[in-house]
Order: structure tokens, then C-alpha cells, then sequence
């Protein structure tokens, strides 16, 4: 069991095991936010917050939904726009001790022209 919090704690994020990968995506979002994303079935997440502090933004086609603690403003997590217990979820790796970065190959995805992994 692995846990990671937003800055101020308000937004926790408990994933159950370390995807093998992480994703650098260099699309215009994803760059701004600087994330590495590990990606999860919804049902394996668990998102506790102490109050409503998940805010999210969408743009574009609004597939998706980037959450973030409405306090501090860090970006934990996305979640698809029409969302079931099986769909992707997406937590942000940055919101984990950086040791778990050690445990993971990263590898960055063309979001921004190819949709392609460039690895």
C-alpha cells in the first residue's frame, strides 16, 4: 500500500501497488503540470479528502477531468469524464515520496504531435 498527499494533505491518494511505468506526457497540460502519471483501474484509487477541496479543470474535448486540492493547488490525479469503477484513473506520481520514482522506468509519451511513446 502506497500513499501520496497534495501539499497541504488535504487531497490523500492510496494505491494498493507502484505501476511498473510512469508517464511523462509532453502535451500542453502536462508539461505546464510538470506530472508523471501511473495509471490505475478507478476502483484500485482511494481518494480521501477532509473536506471538499478537489477542484478539476477540463478543456478541449472534455474527455477529462484534472483534479487538484482547491488549497494548495496541486494536481493529484485525472479521472475520465464519464467515469465507472473500471475506468482509467490516473494519480500523479509527484504527490509520492520521490524515493517510488526509483522503483518505476519513466517514459515519456508525444501527447503533443505523435500520441506516440517515444521510447
Amino acid at each position: 500500500m502506497f500513499q501520496g498527499k497534495c501539499h497541504c494533505g488535504n487531497i490523500k491518494l492510496i494505491i494498493p501497488t507502484l505501476t511498473e511505468t510512469g508517464t511523462c506526457c509532453n502535451c500542453s497540460i502536462c508539461a505546464r503540470y510538470a506530472t508523471i502519471w501511473g495509471y490505475f483501474k478507478a476502483s484500485q484509487v482511494k481518494i480521501v479528502t477532509s473536506e471538499d477541496f478537489i477542484s478539476s479543470y477540463s478543456y478541449g474535448e472534455k474527455n477529462i477531468n484534472f483534479n487538484r486540492c482547491s488549497q494548495c493547488g496541486c494536481v493529484t490525479h485525472y479521472t475520465l469524464a464519464d467515469a465507472s469503477p473500471d475506468s482509467k484513473l490516473a494519480i500523479n506520481y509527484r504527490m509520492f515520496d520521490s524515493s517510488i520514482l526509483k522503483k518505476i522506468t519513466l517514459r515519456t509519451f508525444d501527447g503533443a504531435n505523435t500520441w506516440k511513446y517515444l521510447d
